[in-house]
């Protein structure tokens, strides 16, 4: 009879930003745990709020599934005897196991004919699998950051305060950094003084959602980010607006509460007459409120937020008013800060950049800014940039570095050099690049807005990366002070999806950047390892993109070896492969299997030395089927490369398939390792003539068929 299993980690508060990843690994962990251990369930659920993280598995079997074990013995030969009796090595095999030899299977394996022995392992209970299973699934959850607070030095996200191990009505027993599985529960931290809240002890697993409603908690993570919009849109109405949710912003409040409860509060107008980006960030930031904005109006503010608290308060009034205090006192601190900045001129700002240190033995952000000049320089002529504006948003992107506004909110950097760069009567195309260089913030989020913008944030990108490769302070595991992870995914975004210039090549970038730093004297390390640790991180970003993509890991293997210098191209190769692969099963794979026939054969000539070339001599076309090769490889060549041109992947992929028949009757009916040597050659060169093109796309030979 199957049962439902119930886990309940109880922590002390969870960090927002910790939970969605946890309660993915929890689901992934478990399931695959559970099935290693062929212990048949139905379904698998996770749950989570700052204080605990939930699995709720149904339908679990109370035994494991019997196991058939399978040992392999001698060879049939070495088993039997030419009579077909047993020989003293399947007599000592018997034995060693413990079985009759007659109880010996012949099978045949990739390997020959051997002897085996067959035993069903019966399963065990569910209740000690399960005993076993669970705290290795809870030590194997990992966090960006982990605490020790016991003997044992166990680490995790935040202090494990209790835990709730259930299969049915009886307890999972185990224990996990001191705390002993049991049956009973906790509900919100309560202001009264009790460290854990109310508890209550489960009957059962299926107790759970009664229980954990009895306490006010509202366990689903959906249910409650539904709950925490319907509070905003309810409160915002109330005042003639409509609240702006950031989505961001509103996972986070969700993984911040329990029972979500909204209050709807008021700051002084006179606050209004500061930048609008400037409250807003305030209020997200900093507080986790929700702006309102005029229903009819999305650009007009209102003198409102909306705060979400963690069940509903006994003084609403007194919450409300202690919230007003806290969110004035910023805006009250940004105000100072702005007029204190308006105070200096803007170009005087820069001079302050030469006290700032851009990294140990790198110099200050004067000098990287000097270095942005001279790599926008470069870019502009690549790019087709205008010159004059590109030097001139290199030399004001950092300025902002300088400003009290920024030292106070650092998650305004871009925005205000923008802001004070506009203000200064700079240009509105660099005033937008000095904005927009630190786009995209993080993989996947949005980019700069102008093709100024998107060089110099490759440009900046560029500068940190090269320099911190140099002296060896490339990420080591979840060890990432830098942000050199975050700053090469988003290099590869950008290089992916902005379209710089078709002829921007990634090669061409590292070669401007190695000389301009070394010009520098900055670099202390071999460049050319440096180079290549670079090229080798910025491929695992770009596969890592196209994971996200969709893109199939051979399909990624195959893309990434042909080459991705030109990272867009790169992408859409693989995109396009994928598309098609999706679309005509049958056909890519048979054009696939066709291809790697012909990278095989040269792979295999290569290795043993053999020459050939571009150049086909038709007069050493001796077969039909050669020759019907190289007709249609001469036939298709224009539309190829014209396709490969434009960056049509996909139909690229289509014409070169169309040899696919002819390629497999080349090598049904001519010899290529032929023996005289000019022939040979010339059959090659044919050959080679069509891994060029196929190289243009990926390398076929990495592609599972």
């Amino acid at each position: 009879m199957a049962k439902n299993l119930l886990l309940e980690v109880g922590t002390e508060e969870l960090p927002a930003r910790f939970l969605a990843g946890a309660l993915s690994q929890l689901k992934n962990l478990l399931e695959e745990s559970l099935q290693e251990k062929s212990l048949v369930f139905e379904s698998c659920r996770t749950f989570g709020t700052p204080r605990r993280l939930v699995a709720f598995v149904t339908g679990v079997a109370e035994q494991q599934t019997p196991l058939l074990r399978e040992i392999r013995g001698p060879t049939r030969q070495q088993a039997y005897d030419q009579d077909g009796k047993p020989t003293t090595a399947a007599l000592g095999f018997a034995r060693a196991h413990g079985v009759a030899v007659d109880q010996l299977e012949v099978r045949k394996t990739d390997r020959g004919e051997f002897v085996f022995i067959v035993r069903e392992e019966k399963g065990q209970p569910a209740l000690q699998v399960l005993s076993e299973v669970l705290p290795q699934v809870i030590r194997r959850l990992s966090f960006p950051k982990t605490m020790r607070w016991e003997a044992t030095n166990f680490r995790f996200g935040r202090p494990i305060r209790w835990i709730v191990a259930l299969l049915g009505s009886e307890i999972i027993s185990f224990e996990i950094a001191g705390v002993v599985s049991g049956r009973r529960t906790f509900g919100r931290r309560l202001a009264g003084g009790f460290k854990a809240g109310l508890e209550a002890t489960l009957n059962c697993a299926d107790d759970y959602w009664t229980v954990v409603d009895q306490l006010g908690i509202v366990i689903d993570p959906e249910a409650r980010k539904e709950m925490v919009a319907r509070f905003a849109v309810r409160l915002a109405q109330s005042v003639g607006g409509r609240p702006e949710i950031d989505e961001d912003l509103l996972e986070e409040v969700t993984f911040l509460v329990e029972a979500p409860y909204g209050l709807l509060g008021s700051f002084d107008d006179r606050f209004l007459s500061l930048p609008k980006v400037l409250l807003k960030t305030v209020m997200r930031h900093h507080q986790r409120y929700f702006p309102v904005l005029r229903y009819d109006d999305a650009k007009t503010l209102l003198p409102h937020f909306i705060v979400i608290c963690n069940g509903k308060p006994e003084d609403e009034e007194k919450v409300l008013k202690g919230n007003k205090r806290v969110l004035e006192a910023r805006f009250e601190d940004a105000a100072f800060s702005l007029a204190e900045d308006q105070k200096v001129p803007f170009v005087d700002l820069s001079l302050r950049l030469r006290s700032i240190v851009f990294q140990e033995g790198l110099g200050t952000m004067a000098d990287k800014t000097q270095r942005l000049m001279k790599m926008m320089g470069k870019l502009a002529q690549r790019m087709g940039l205008d010159l004059g504006k590109a030097i001139r948003a290199a030399e004001l992107c950092k300025v902002d570095l300088a400003t009290r506004l920024v030292n106070e909110f650092t998650e305004l950097q871009g925005w205000v050099g923008g802001h004070y760069a506009r203000q200064n009567g700079e240009d509105e195309e660099v005033a937008i690049a000095v904005e927009d260089h630190y786009k995209p913030l993080a993989p996947g989020t949005a980019l700069p807005r102008n093709r100024i913008g998107v060089a110099l944030a490759i440009a900046d990108r560029l500068d940190t990366l090269i320099t911190c490769f140099d002296r060896q302070l490339m990420p080591t595991g979840s060890h990432d002070p830098l942000g050199l992870r975050r700053a090469a995914s988003t290099l590869v975004q950008l290089l992916a999806e902005t379209e710089p210039g078709k002829h921007l090549r990634l090669s061409d970038l590292l070669s401007d950047g190695f000389q301009i730093i070394s010009e520098a004297v900055l670099l202390s390390d071999d460049p050319q390892q440096t180079r290549q640790r670079l090229t080798s991180f910025l491929e695992t970003r770009l596969d890592t993109l196209m994971e996200e993509r969709g893109i199939d890991y051979d399909l990624r293997r195959a893309v990434l070896a042909a080459g991705f210098d030109n990272v867009r191209a790169a992408l859409l190769r693989a995109q396009a492969l994928q598309e098609e692969r999706k679309k005509n099963p049958v056909t890519f794979s048979d054009a696939v299997t066709a291809f790697t026939r012909v990278t095989n054969i040269l792979f295999q000539a290569r290795q043993r030395g053999e020459s050939m070339n571009d150049a086909v001599n038709t007069d050493l076309l001796m077969e039909a089927a050669e020759t019907e090769l190289y007709q249609m490889v001469t036939q298709i060549a224009g539309s190829f490369n014209k396709q490969v041109e434009e960056e049509d992947f996909g139909a690229a992929f289509r014409t070169i398939s169309e040899l696919a028949p002819a390629i497999n009757r080349f090598f049904d009916d001519v010899l290529v390792m032929h023996p005289e040597e000019s022939v040979r050659r010339n059959r090659l060169s044919l050959l080679k003539r069509i891994e060029n093109c196929l190289l243009q796309i990926a390398d076929f030979r990495k592609i599972e068929t």
